[in-house]
Order: C-alpha cells, then sequence, then structure tokens
C-alpha cells in the first residue's frame, strides 16, 4: 500500500521573514512512524518551485491509495485546490488533512464554537477525513483499516462527514516522551533547495519538544499540542545529532522547539554530552530562546557556548510594554534587552523576531518601539531581525479577540504569509506598509 505525504506551497513573499524553504519535520517524523509500523511504500512530496499540474502528475505516478496533506493557514487553500484535483482523477483515493491549521479551524469550532470547521468540510468535498493535533498514530490507524478492509470511521482522533453530518471521534492520548518515536525520516527532502536568510547550507533542523507550558495570546503551538510539554532526553538528542553529522554530513543545527532552552537540567545534560563527545568541535547549532531565561541569568551562556552554540532566537515581538502585556508574553522591554546585551557580550550570535499592525498601537507607540529597538540593533548587537505583521491564526485567543472584536480587515487573510497587514490599526494601512518597509531597510 502506497502512502503520500504532501506539504504544499503558499505565498512566496516572505520579505519580512527572509524568504525560507525549510525541511518538513512533522511530515518526517509521520513517514518514520509508518515505516516502523510496516507500510513501507511511503514518499513525502514537499512543494517548493514545483506548479500544482507538476505534483499533481508526480503523486498519480506514484499511485498511492492515501494521501496526507500538512496544512498551515497561509498554504490551505493551495492544498484544497491540489486535493480536488487528486480526487477528480482517481476518486477511490483516501485525502487527510492535518497540520496546524486543521487543529486551530478544530479547536476554534469546539471550544470557541464557531463552524469554521464545519465549513472548511462542507466546501471541501474532496477531504475525507481531518487529523487535529498529533498525526502520528492516527493517520497509521487510518492506514491499516483502509489496508485490512476495515472501517476507517472508527478511528480515534478524527473528523469526517457522512450525508452532511460532521462526526468527531474520541481523542487519544498524546505522546508523552518523544523518545518512543522514530527518528524523523528525512530521505526524500530535496535538501539542495532548501535555503533562508543568513544560515548556513549545510544547517539542518530539528525539533525535540511539543507543546510549550507559556500561553502567548497569538501562538499555535500552545493550541496544536495542549496539555505538559513532551520531550526528546538528552541522550536521544546527541544520537540524532551524531546520526545526522556521519550520515548527511551536516554541520550546522537549528533547533525549531520554542522551549529547547527552558529545561536547564536537560540544557546543562545535552551541551556536556556535546563536549565529552567530541561534537562541540564538529558542529554548531543554535536555538529559540525566552528572553526571561536569558535576562535572569537561568542559562549556562558559557556552557552552552562551549558547546558550539552560535545563535540564540528571540522572540521578542514588540518593545512597547502594553503590547507585550496584552500578549502575555510575561517579559518587559528592558528584559529584551539585557537578553540581547548579555548574550551579545557572552560571544553568541542574537536574532530577533517582531511583530508589528497590532490592534491597539498607535503610529506613535509603534514608531517608539521600532525606535528602541532599533537602539540595540545600531549597536550591533543583533546580527538578524526577522520582522511579520501580527496575524490570527484560528484557535488562538487572539484569533477570537480579532473576530469578536471585527479587527479583520482582509478575508482573505487565512491566506496570509504576515507579509501584509490584514487587520484595522489606529494607524492607517498604507501608513503602517511605509513604516513596515523603512524598518526593514534599517534592519
Amino acid at each position: 500500500m502506497k502512502i503520500a505525504l504532501v506539504v504544499p506551497n503558499g505565498k512566496k513573499d516572505m520579505s519580512g521573514m527572509g524568504n525560507v524553504a525549510r525541511p518538513p519535520l512533522g511530515v518526517c517524523f509521520l513517514k518514520a512512524y509508518l515505516l516502523k509500523e510496516g507500510f513501507q511504500d511511503v514518499k513525502i512530496f514537499h512543494q517548493i518551485d514545483e506548479t500544482n499540474d507538476e505534483l499533481v502528475k508526480k503523486i498519480l505516478k506514484f499511485s498511492p491509495m492515501l494521501v496526507g496533506f500538512s496544512v498551515m493557514s497561509c498554504v490551505f487553500s493551495n492544498a484544497a485546490s491540489l486535493a480536488k484535483a487528486l480526487k477528480n482523477t482517481r476518486p477511490e483515493i483516501k485525502i487527510v488533512f492535518g497540520g496546524e491549521h486543521i487543529t486551530g479551524i478544530y479547536v476554534d469550532e469546539t471550544k470557541y464554537g464557531s463552524r469554521l470547521m464545519t465549513k472548511t468540510l462542507r466546501e471541501n468535498q474532496c477531504i475525507d477525513f481531518l487529523i487535529p493535533f498529533e498525526g502520528e498514530v492516527v493517520l497509521t490507524g487510518l492506514a491499516k483499516n483502509i489496508r485490512d478492509g476495515h472501517s476507517m470511521r472508527r478511528v480515534h482522533g478524527t473528523v469526517f462527514q457522512n450525508s452532511n453530518v460532521i462526526y468527531i471521534t474520541k481523542k487519544i492520548e498524546r505522546v508523552k516522551c518523544l523518545d518512543v518515536l522514530p527518528t524523523a525520516d528525512r530521505s526524500d527532502l530535496p535538501y539542495e533547495k532548501y535555503h533562508s536568510v543568513d544560515e548556513a547550507s549545510n544547517l539542518e533542523y530539528m525539533h525535540t519538544t511539543r507543546g510549550c507550558k507559556f500561553r502567548c495570546s497569538y501562538c499555535t503551538t500552545p493550541v496544536s499540542n495542549p496539555g505538559n510539554v513532551a520531550k526528546n532526553s538528552a541522550r536521544r538528542i546527541l544520537e540524532e545529532i551524531k546520526f545526522l553529522h556521519d550520515q548527511y554530513k551536516r554541520k550546522s543545527f537549528f533547533f525549531c522547539d520554542e522551549l529547547f532552552t527552558t529545561d536547564t537540567q536537560r540544557m546543562e545534560d545535552f551541551c556536556k554530552g556535546l563536549i565529552q563527545t567530541g561534537l562541540n568541535n564538529k558542529i554548531t547549532w543554535r536555538v529559540f530562546a525566552r528572553v526571561d531565561d536569558v535576562s535572569n541569568e537561568k542559562l549556562n551562556l558559557k556552557l552552552m557556548k562551549e558547546a558550539g552554540l552560535n545563535g540564540l532566537f528571540f522572540g521578542a515581538e514588540s518593545m512597547n510594554l502594553k503590547t507585550l502585556r496584552k500578549l502575555g508574553k510575561g517579559v518587559k522591554p528592558n528584559q529584551i534587552k539585557s537578553a540581547i546585551e548579555k548574550t551579545y557580550r557572552s560571544g553568541i550570535d542574537v536574532w530577533c523576531s517582531l511583530m508589528i499592525g497590532y490592534p491597539w498601537e498607535t503610529e506613535g507607540e509603534l514608531k517608539k518601539s521600532l525606535i528602541k529597538y532599533l537602539t540595540i540593533k545600531n549597536r550591533g548587537f543583533i546580527k538578524h531581525t526577522y520582522v511579520a505583521f501580527i496575524t490570527p491564526f484560528p484557535g488562538t485567543r487572539f484569533y477570537r479577540q480579532c473576530v469578536d472584536n471585527n479587527w479583520i480587515i482582509d478575508k482573505t487573510f487565512l491566506q496570509s504569509d504576515c507579509s501584509y497587514p490584514v487587520l484595522s490599526t489606529p494607524i492607517k494601512k498604507e501608513v503602517l506598509i511605509k513604516i513596515y518597509k523603512d524598518f526593514l531597510e534599517q534592519v
């Protein structure tokens, strides 16, 4: 039985975030789990520069019985077009949609009472099943039932419609320790096509946690992975790095986890393991970190640098205290400044992300926030800055806030790649865009 895992493309105008194409680790975990469970003919199709017609032809040539789409909000429209094309040619193919967007519309409907998920299924009859939250166990269950000729509608963790009625099956338990999952299978990935601003060509991405104990209002991570944080052990991370270094000659690693550094014992064990094995002399790595973990000196930056750390990425998002409080960030502008300076003075490069276009920020407040940031940037403390327009994603508290307050002014906002404003603000749209472009030239 053949299974295709598809990662569709979306808009490409990501100027403020750095025009990026990165390995889709989520489907790599799915493939690895399916292989572990006995499905030997699984192929990943990552659409980067192919047209839809070209991609559909490739998938049809592979001749799968089951096609799973990994969907973020900005690619949903394109994913639906691809699914329709596949169904029109081979109606017997089972189409499954999962990923952050699917989880978001599920949460928004089941928690907040919207009809977003129902509307999605009604308008896209090509979709046979939705899988919100984690997909390894559920997708494998669907695949087994297809292979064995059993009813797929008995598989827990799915959503489907029958005779215009939406059915939500029983949830499954989340994976509690990520060490039980096989290493992500990257064998199908077109590494020669991956790129990002200011990143080494041999950069490898890793993901070692699921979930987040913090509750930033705009973030999809606690929505997609509710409850306790699931982690890989330091031992398992070291094993995977050694494998990727030996097998694929990867020498630079970026941990995509929002919370990689918050478990200080795991961080210490990981760093000491790199040093003891000599991997710290063979690779470099960088991670996301919370501002307050650095400003409060929770992290041992000296040990991390000795272990090969060459960069920390902070989600600063704003230098306006009111905005930080409304977002639930739990930090203050002076902590952001302190964390950046301490990291730089430790000999570690700093990356930061900012967002603009908040519905409550005036032009004066925004400019003051950006000036504060540029004051730090112009001292040479920040290597690279990613800038985006804040965008509401289904399932988040910020999305619900935007809907309830009628802040959404762009009806196509769900297709947004965060490179243009979709919300009403006290600032005229054309003025906001000019501020954005002027700021990009300065960072």
